[in-house]
């Protein structure tokens, strides 16, 4: 069984104490190191951002696409690189390399997300459900939204 996505409400608190422990550290720094205040800083915000990035991947992303485990890709389907998609409220835009055949949407992001956490995932056409346009489709409880080229073989 897997686990459910964190709440978006859980997310943000997680988020606010992280930032709060940054600054923290940052005003710390200021006050007592100046002399290395600025190197210290780059290198603090980097991994600030490289922990938020990986925590959102984990936490949201990959929990909400763990039914979904990646199949084989027959040699057939069609595919295309920087691809744009949104699962709720984690939006991959341009990092996504979409392929189709006849049974499933496989969706594998780009290496640099691959290497903070980001799962890949075979969604099949039968557990969507079509809203808005042709852009937008339902996962069980989770809105995909993506290329239209991708999500035209939902309402098949």
């Amino acid at each position: 069984m897997t686990k459910p996505p964190v709440s978006i409400a859980a997310f943000l608190a997680w988020l606010f104490l992280f930032e709060c422990i940054l600054v923290g550290t940052i005003i710390l720094v200021s006050i007592n190191l100046p002399a290395i205040q600025g190197p210290l800083i780059s290198v603090i915000a980097i991994i600030g951002i490289i922990v938020i990035c990986r925590a959102a991947l984990k936490l949201l992303w990959n929990r909400m696409l763990a039914e979904y485990p990646l199949q084989e890709i027959p040699a057939h389907a069609e595919s295309k690189r920087f691809q744009s998609f949104s699962l709720n409220f984690v939006n991959m835009g341009l990092c996504i390399k979409a392929t189709v055949d006849d049974t499933y949407l496989h969706i594998e992001p780009m290496l640099l997300i691959r290497a903070l956490g980001a799962a890949s995932a075979s969604i099949p056409f039968a557990d969507m459900t079509p809203i808005r346009g042709g852009r937008s489709v339902r996962v069980g409880p989770w809105t995909l939204h993506g290329p239209k080229w991708c999500l035209a073989r939902a309402s098949d």
